[in-house]
């Protein structure tokens, strides 16, 4: 009985002290034809980022090094459907396509800025979170733009075990 307990203290301990080691502040476009999304890193993962990408150490992402960044860094998030799950509000969708890649270094912040497909529903979700919580994706209101015509607003919810965000559109 006793070492049931310990395992279980010790399993369930792991899920208690899990939290981010990166946090992305994320800004959403919603234009009529796709949606821009801006991750703007934090300054320590952002350090970390450039030295191990910015080949020549000008503090500038060449063309190569974005190229090769979207490919060694970006691309891997695939699998984890880049942290971004859309919903029609029934079913979450995993995000498997991707436009429009870039990557720049500006005020000591790695920023990635991409664009996604629209979905084809009329109300849709766009939910932000890592359910493994290594990395917390925040969205503000004052980071959301919509175009004339949609209406969008940002809202949080407890995702279980985890918090996130979400984007909530109307066309």
């Amino acid at each position: 009985m006793f070492f049931r307990f310990l395992f279980f203290t010790c399993f369930l301990s792991s899920f208690l002290h899990a939290h981010p080691h990166v946090f992305i502040d994320t800004k959403v476009n919603v234009l009529p034809e796709k949606i821009v999304l801006t991750w703007s890193f934090d300054e320590m993962s952002s350090a970390m980022l450039m030295d191990d990408y910015d080949k020549n150490k000008n503090k500038i992402l060449d063309p190569d090094e974005v190229a090769f960044m979207e490919k060694d860094h970006f691309k891997t998030l695939e699998p984890y459907s880049y942290f971004i799950h859309m919903s029609d509000g029934k079913d979450e969708f995993d995000l498997k396509r991707i436009i429009e890649f870039s990557a720049s270094f500006e005020n000591k912040k790695l920023v990635y800025t991409f664009a996604i497909p629209k979905p084809k529903f009329k109300k849709y979700e766009l939910r932000f979170y890592d359910a493994e919580m290594y990395v917390a994706l925040i969205v503000k209101k004052e980071w959301l733009r919509c175009s004339e015509g949609i209406k969008c607003k940002v809202d949080s919810y407890d995702a279980d075990f985890y918090y996130a965000y979400k984007v909530v559109v109307q066309e």
